[in-house]
């Protein structure tokens, strides 16, 4: 693809093009959420994965990485608690402040989501030409720094 595919005649850029390429992207990586079934309900996975970016985090991060409230981010904490997929803890620096911090049980099960969507990821990269999987690797870069991975305890955007 040639650098200005992504331009349309107007001079704008062309939304819909990158809306349709992501929807390859998303579907391909929903699919290994759907082999869960619905043992784990989605919005716990996202918290549970955000969590596993970092190992731990306080529920206002949590809640500030979700776009929720504290309280919403309570509740769906304590249902992670329940299934066995967190536990709060104190954190070290201050004895105050409670950490989330996945399971056993929780961080295997983020590893293999993440090993899953990398190996569907993999898939769908291999069949692009490598100009093309590198600028998407690079756009990637770049969409996760500017959506606030980088923002998140023990992460830069160079390491998304």
């Amino acid at each position: 693809m040639g650098g200005d595919e992504a331009w349309t005649a107007a001079g704008q850029f062309d939304v819909g093009s990158a809306e349709t390429g992501l929807a390859v992207l998303v579907e391909s990586c929903e699919r290994v959420v759907e082999e869960l079934g619905s043992t784990v309900p989605p919005a716990q996975l996202r918290a549970l994965l955000i969590i596993g970016r970092t190992g731990s985090l306080n529920l206002s991060m949590l809640a500030g990485a979700l776009g929720a409230s504290a309280s919403a981010a309570s509740r769906l904490c304590d249902r992670m608690q329940a299934a066995g997929l967190l536990t709060r803890g104190r954190a070290a620096a201050s004895r105050r402040e409670i950490v989330l911090l996945p399971t056993e049980t929780g961080r295997k099960l983020a590893e293999w989501v993440r090993a899953s969507r990398r190996d569907v990821l993999g898939d769908v990269l291999q069949a692009m030409s490598p100009g093309g999987r590198e600028a998407l690797v690079q756009g990637l870069r770049e969409l996760a720094g500017d959506a606030g991975c980088a923002d998140l305890p023990g992460k830069s955007a160079a390491a998304s």
